[in-house]
């Protein structure tokens, strides 16, 4: 069973209803930096991931089946998928990953 599948378009208005709901209470999973390596950690830093959920409008957004929101962010090489849960006083962002491309979530 794939429950990081997308199975509903979320619309940027919901998008923004959540970052307002959160606003100021965005934070980071400690895993969601596992993947880079020390280096990478020194340039990338938490900050600019949040800064990226906060001030940058996604090119598309999707409910995952696991309750998840999946929001596609325009890189110059592609996308950088960015995974967020709303939890009970916060929204964290559990994962990130840079991707070729996006679902076609109007398909869905």
């Amino acid at each position: 069973m794939n429950t990081t599948k997308i199975i509903k378009d979320v619309t940027l208005e919901e998008y923004r209803e959540i970052l307002i709901k959160y606003k100021d209470k965005i934070n980071i999973n400690p895993h969601a930096l596992d993947h880079l390596s020390d280096g990478q950690r020194k340039i990338f830093k938490e900050i600019d991931l949040i800064s990226i959920v906060e001030k940058e409008t996604p090119r598309g957004i999707g409910l995952q089946k696991n309750g998840r929101i999946a929001a596609y962010f325009r890189r110059k090489e592609g996308f950088m998928k960015i995974i967020l849960e709303e939890k009970t006083q916060r929204l964290e962002i559990i994962t990130f990953m840079n991707t070729d491309n996006i679902p076609n979530l109007k398909r869905i």
